[in-house]
């Protein structure tokens, strides 16, 4: 009757054990040592959706806020850089700067040269000069060439005006723009050609 016991006894003490030594076997370590004996590297975790959202809520410098608005018309193919962008402006407000001498002082041949090609023939169109004409708020003035255009026109539309930042058509068409509640107000149009930004005067490009 012992040796039925002790036999009964021995049998659980051995089924114990074997449990005890397959569940050992089966569990994996939490980390693993590498084959060389390193120091174990633990795995960077993503971060986690609220620190992706804390990045990208970050305030903008008022630099790269005004980049952004004035990049935003450029398609995918058509990138400015922030260098780029910083050299244009300034070759622009420049540009400008010359404009509003020209104005200041009427000198139409000053003017004139800063014209792109394209727009010293479309205003030298009677058609157009006309059309134009017909529109002028005060009745009685006479657009017969591109000099009352500059007299009558231009110069009335655009002298005095304080323009703010500029907006990329593309990257050779620019629009300068006074920024007014959030709106823009352009005053200017500047088309790149061979390098050197030119003031455009032909509507719809």
């Amino acid at each position: 009757m012992k040796m039925n016991h002790f036999f009964l006894l021995s049998t659980i003490i051995l089924l114990l054990l074997f449990s005890a030594c397959t569940t050992t076997s089966t569990m994996e370590p939490e980390y693993a040592p590498s084959s060389d004996n390193s120091a174990v590297t633990v795995p960077v975790t993503a971060p986690s959706k609220t620190e992706e959202i804390h990045q990208a809520t970050e305030p903008l410098t008022e630099e790269d806020a005004e980049y952004l608005r004035s990049t935003v018309a450029l398609d995918a193919t058509d990138v400015v850089s922030k260098d780029t962008f910083a050299q244009d402006k300034k070759d622009i407000l420049d540009m400008i700067d010359l404009l509003e001498t020209a104005m200041r002082t009427s000198n139409y041949t000053k003017w004139r040269s800063y014209l792109t090609p394209a727009s010293i023939t479309y205003w030298q169109n009677p058609r157009n000069l006309q059309e134009i004409e017909s529109r002028l708020p005060v009745a009685g003035l006479k657009v017969n060439d591109l000099q009352d255009y500059f007299k009558y026109i231009f110069v009335p539309a655009r002298a005095g005006r304080q323009v703010d930042e500029i907006r990329y058509i593309s990257s050779t068409q620019v629009k300068a723009v006074q920024v007014q509640d959030h709106t823009d107000i352009v005053y200017y149009t500047f088309e790149k050609i061979n390098g050197k930004w030119m003031l455009n005067l032909v509507p719809g490009k």
